[in-house]
């Protein structure tokens, strides 16, 4: 019971500097309003429009200086067209309004995705005063929707494999993050599971081709290389916002091709150890194994779509406590230090820091002891 209460004591006590921490965002006006999220939601009021236009980046670049003449350079968009209909509800609202529904309504989506119907729990509570929701809520990004779709994907492939199917089609409108679905959902066997997936996904690109245009697809597939070039431009002022291999190497000064081949190794080994574990069960740890191994495995990622590796944490944590097993000094300090690097990197550059630790974090799940598996009232719905 002292243990408990030290750790609602320390939650609370966490959830009062994020609090503080947002105050003093807030107060200081970011530039643009509400960070990144001004991007999405001119996304949205773009899209409603001129969708056809969506990935001509001088288009798009003018149309958000008209709406904050303030702003300092642009918000191009790289996603697949599917992600205009997330946004494009978002820009018949004013930017405040806008901002809150997105925020609470992902973060609620991602909290019930994680915990099923007991997210109002001390589980939950971690769930909201961890630094990655914290850094998802201060960028106004989709980390928490990212988080949502593939974290409510892995628990509902148990009990309905169909709207497991649904949710992880539906995650490729990052599709970095889809990479290793393919492997999980072979893995699992469920040939409802694969169809859904193939099926919500084909269906994704019909309707978005019969409401922007047919030209869509290949207007995005055709601005591939210019966003590669974009980011190449701007790599130095992102790697210390990009907890992954790759970065860290171009930080260290690193040859890309070197980059590259560790990017490749270290997605084959976690391909094949999510492969194997989910083969023998799939419990709560292979779900947790699957999370942070989507992570990994994606060649682009920034701190503000780390809140699935809280997720994946909380399903560990959550499945060895309730099955007699104890939370040992290890994989408290490797989270601790995990979540203080990914919060660290806002301000300071700790090359290869981030994705090493949670690479640490993987393989201690990897070598884990088996439990139960996950209760199915604690599925997403």
């Amino acid at each position: 019971m002292k243990l408990r209460a030290f750790v609602w004591a320390g939650l609370a006590s966490l959830g009062l500097y994020d609090l503080a921490y947002v105050a003093q965002w807030a107060l200081h006006a970011p530039q643009p309003p509400f960070g990144d999220f001004f991007g999405l939601w001119s996304f949205g009021k773009f899209g409603k429009n001129f969708a056809s236009l969506i990935y001509d980046p001088s288009a798009l670049a003018a149309y958000q200086h008209q709406l904050d003449p303030a702003l300092r350079g642009s918000f191009p968009f790289p996603y697949p067209p599917t992600f205009l209909l997330a946004v494009v509800p978002l820009g018949l609202l004013p930017l405040p309004a806008a901002y809150a529904i997105w925020i609470a309504t992902t973060f609620l989506a991602y909290a019930r995705a994680t915990l099923g119907r007991n997210f109002a729990s001390i589980y939950g509570l971690g769930l909201l005063v961890a630094p990655t929701t914290l850094l998802a809520v201060t960028s106004g990004q989709n980390g928490l929707l990212s988080g949502a779709l593939l974290v409510g994907g892995l628990n509902s492939l148990g009990e309905r494999p169909i709207l497991g199917g649904v949710l992880l089609a539906l995650l490729t409108y990052k599709p970095q993050f889809a990479l290793l679905v393919p492997i999980i959902l072979l893995a699992f066997g469920s040939l409802a599971a694969c169809l859904a997936f193939v099926g919500t996904f084909a269906a994704g690109v019909l309707i978005t081709s019969l409401l922007f245009g047919w030209s869509i697809w290949p207007r995005w597939i055709a601005g591939f290389p210019a966003y590669r070039h974009l980011l190449a431009a701007n790599q130095d002022n992102l790697d210390h916002l990009m907890p992954t291999i790759m970065a860290g190497l171009h930080m260290l000064g690193a040859p890309a091709l070197a980059g590259l081949v560790l990017q490749l190794v270290m997605a084959l080994t976690v391909a094949f150890l999510c492969w194997r574990t989910i083969r023998r069960g799939f419990t709560e740890r292979a779900i947790a194994m699957s999370i942070i191994g989507a992570f990994l495995v994606a060649p682009y990622a920034m701190i503000y779509d780390t809140p699935m590796i809280a997720s994946a944490i909380v399903l560990h944590w959550r499945s060895r406590l309730r099955n007699g097993y104890a939370i040992g000094i290890r994989e408290a300090t490797l989270v601790i230090a995990l979540f203080g690097c990914l919060f660290d990197m806002v301000s300071a550059a700790l090359p290869l820091f981030a994705p090493l630790l949670l690479g640490a974090v993987f393989m201690v799940m990897t070598m884990s002891a088996d439990v139960s598996g996950f209760d199915k009232k604690d599925v997403l719905f």
